[in-house]
């Protein structure tokens, strides 16, 4: 830079056969590429992490079929109000409460209130069940293992 407060472009001079949207092109497919990359991998590292980290803290000779006994807690929830006190306390039989989800959306499938699938009504041998449509990825269920 020289003394009176310009800029030197001298070092440039032989730049002027690069073309710069080759460059901008190049550097947003970089740019696409690392953050794709990125969302691929955070779910994966974090079921990896939680999967070792069991691992660690089981002693060895533990034969973990035990687990398959655990009694767990299943909703099917199909749907969420928030109601007033004074509300709640005119509820009588035959009122209606408005619940937020719309007719037809999914149903939600909570194990011990954690959500791991989505589903819908269906009647078989005259009792109602549920049809599950989705289930939620391993590493999603995971991550949200680890939130509590």
């Amino acid at each position: 830079m020289a003394d009176s407060g310009e800029l030197d472009f001298s070092s440039l001079d032989g730049m002027d056969d690069i073309d710069w949207s080759d460059v901008e092109g190049e550097l947003q497919q970089n740019r696409e590429m690392l953050i794709k990359e990125a969302e691929e991998s955070k779910p994966a590292e974090a079921a990896v992490a939680v999967q070792e980290t069991v691992k660690e803290e089981l002693p060895k000779d533990v034969d973990i079929d035990f687990l398959l006994n655990v009694p767990l807690k299943m909703t099917v929830e199909v749907g969420r109000t928030s109601l007033l006190i004074k509300d709640l306390l005119n509820v009588d039989l035959g009122s209606i409460i408005e619940l937020k989800k719309k007719v037809g959306s999914p149903l939600h499938v909570l194990i011990n209130d954690k959500l791991v699938a989505k589903g819908e009504i269906v009647v078989q041998n005259e009792k109602f069940g549920i049809k599950l449509t989705e289930i939620i990825e391993e590493s999603e269920r995971l991550l949200k293992l680890q939130e509590n």
